[in-house]
């Protein structure tokens, strides 16, 4: 199977009775998903108009069968539609200054690996290797939390512009099978996907680094899973998900550190705690030995080569 980068199978969603009169009863040319301002509520409008609580601050019109904001509005991660005061943040970013903070994510039970894209376009998974590179830099962007909720964002990879981290639900006939991805917020076809599928939740692990520093668990927005690295994981093998505590191997150190209070915003994990090959976080775990380990390794170059190689193979 070829994927085109980033563009996985979408992640299926509930959908209501589709009449083909209604869809195109209402129909406004919607703008496209941009990093900065995602279109795509998720909602749905194929038999009746968009929720009138979508037009939080903003403007919502029906696409065909989908909730899209106005050209003056953003979603926010509620599925709200709000205008320019309400603004996407990127985190780590000042006020007088428009350089992107790039994070990396260490795993903690195995700190040489770092959660990390594929190096080709036909390529959508996600690994954990050794080396830090484009393909393992990611910025954060937060939408308006809107009305409640926990903070989410939108995981940009450095290597790919356009594209987020993120869990889909490749199953079929209702048999859940989910696939950490790196996947475009448009499609091939010029399709913006929705904000819901698009967005990670950051949550507190229930267990710190040695040296303190929070770790934080990898989650869907939209389902009880979390990205890890299991025992069996090897380089060029995809990452997993698991739905409840996966233990050490689901729990990241982000460098440079979170803001201190963006990290008290985030939900703290209270689901079950792993009690079977959990793992242990790393004695060797601290930001001091992040920091300090190297840029790029010739691991990651060798790696990135057999992967682009596999790659076309199966192209």
């Amino acid at each position: 199977i070829s994927f085109k980068h980033c563009a996985p199978p979408a992640p299926k969603m509930a959908t209501k009775a589709v009449s083909v009169l209604a869809v195109f009863a209402w129909h406004v040319q919607a703008e496209p998903n941009a990093r900065m301002c995602i279109k795509n509520t998720g909602g749905s409008c194929t038999v009746s108009d968009c929720y009138k609580w979508r037009e939080a601050t903003g403007g919502v019109g029906c696409d065909v069968g989908r909730c899209f904001c106005d050209d003056t509005s953003c979603s926010g991660i509620d599925g709200g539609c709000y205008t320019e005061d309400q603004k996407y943040i990127e985190l780590g970013a000042s006020n007088t200054s428009t350089e992107t903070t790039w994070y990396t994510f260490t795993n903690a039970r195995w700190p040489d690996v770092v959660l990390r894209t594929a190096s080709l376009s036909t390529n959508a998974n996600l690994y954990a290797t050794g080396g830090i590179e484009d393909e393992s830099r990611f910025s954060l962007v937060m939408p308006p939390l809107g009305q409640g909720g926990e903070p989410s964002f939108l995981m940009y990879s450095k290597k790919w512009p356009d594209a987020v981290v993120q869990i889909a639900d490749t199953g079929e006939y209702g048999d859940a099978k989910y696939l950490p991805a790196c996947t475009n917020i448009v499609d091939s076809v010029g399709s913006s996907r929705p904000i819901p599928n698009l967005m990670m939740s950051l949550v507190v692990a229930p267990q710190a680094a040695a040296d303190g520093t929070p770790l934080v668990m990898l989650k869907a927005y939209w389902a009880q899973q979390y990205i890890y690295v299991s025992q069996g994981t090897t380089s060029l093998s995809s990452l997993p998900t698991w739905g409840e505590d996966p233990g050490a191997g689901g729990y990241w150190m982000v460098n440079p550190r979170l803001p201190a209070n963006s990290v008290k915003a985030l939900p703290k994990f209270s689901g079950v705690r792993c009690s079977s090959m959990c793992g242990e976080v790393s004695k060797d775990l601290t930001m001091t030995n992040v920091n300090a380990a190297p840029r790029a390794s010739l691991e990651g170059v060798v790696i990135a080569a057999i992967l682009a190689v596999l790659a076309s193979m199966r192209a």
